[in-house]
């Protein structure tokens, strides 16, 4: 799960630096891209979780159809898309792994990310990237096209995941809460829902724990101040996704 939370977001990150030309955001985020879809730095590869992933919502999807027979055919139907995005995956996927791979840009500015830079890519690109970026969409727009099936199998994904089961709703008490899976389940998403006016102020939680407790402590994070802990009583909702 880990890994394919890791490329939606930066899918997400590449899109919007797209949209608004920033060549620094679309840097960072396609060599971080290239890091999910390669497996490098220690990273685990993204597109063998993903379409695991897609398998096993598959299945639960194919489960739901034979319990609740009145809804079997939209759930079949989305069988069927997800069998789509499984079948398209991994053309695409190579595609982008080809040109992350080849570009001498982002292979560039790679280098500027090690500790040891003896040829001086630092200070030699920021001097020549807007004009390098002059041309941005002959580079940009060949990886979009490639990333198209993925990022359409990825959105679909996370829609399902969202709303794979009903919220539950909690409350933190004094800011403090414990959260018990069931031992006879496995799940592999906790989805936190808080208000977006008090996310907006600062409000997260800070978790921690493992598979058979989660532990929850929200926190105020307010510009140049340290995090400071919720005293009051908190209603939030939570969901936990059986898909791992």
């Amino acid at each position: 799960m880990q890994a394919y939370l890791v490329l939606r977001d930066t899918l997400r990150c590449l899109s919007s630096a797209s949209e608004t030309r920033d060549p620094y955001r679309w840097l960072h985020a396609a060599i971080d891209l290239r890091t999910s879809l390669l497996g490098e730095q220690a990273r685990k590869a993204a597109i063998p979780e993903i379409h695991a992933l897609l398998a096993t919502t598959q299945s639960h999807l194919n489960d739901l159809a034979r319990e609740h027979p009145q809804y079997e055919q939209s759930i079949r139907s989305t069988c069927e898309k997800l069998q789509r995005h499984m079948d398209g995956l991994q053309e695409g996927a190579a595609a982008a792994c080809s040109l992350l791979e080849r570009d001498a840009l982002l292979n560039s500015y790679l280098n500027t990310q090690k500790k040891q830079d003896w040829l001086g890519h630092k200070p030699c690109l920021p001097q020549s990237l807007p004009t390098l970026w002059q041309h941005a969409e002959s580079r940009t727009r060949p990886l979009a096209t490639a990333l198209r099936s993925l990022n359409e199998a990825v959105e679909d994904l996370d829609a399902m995941l969202h709303d794979f089961v009903g919220w539950e709703q909690r409350t933190a008490n004094g800011g403090h809460d414990q959260i018990m899976p069931p031992r006879d389940q496995t799940f592999g998403l906790l989805v936190l829902g808080l208000p977006a006016e008090s996310v907006a102020e600062g409000l997260v939680p800070d978790i921690s724990g493992n598979r058979h407790a989660i532990r929850l402590r929200f926190q105020h994070w307010r510009p140049g101040e340290p995090p400071a802990d919720v005293t009051e009583d908190l209603s939030y909702k939570m969901m936990l996704v059986p898909i791992a």
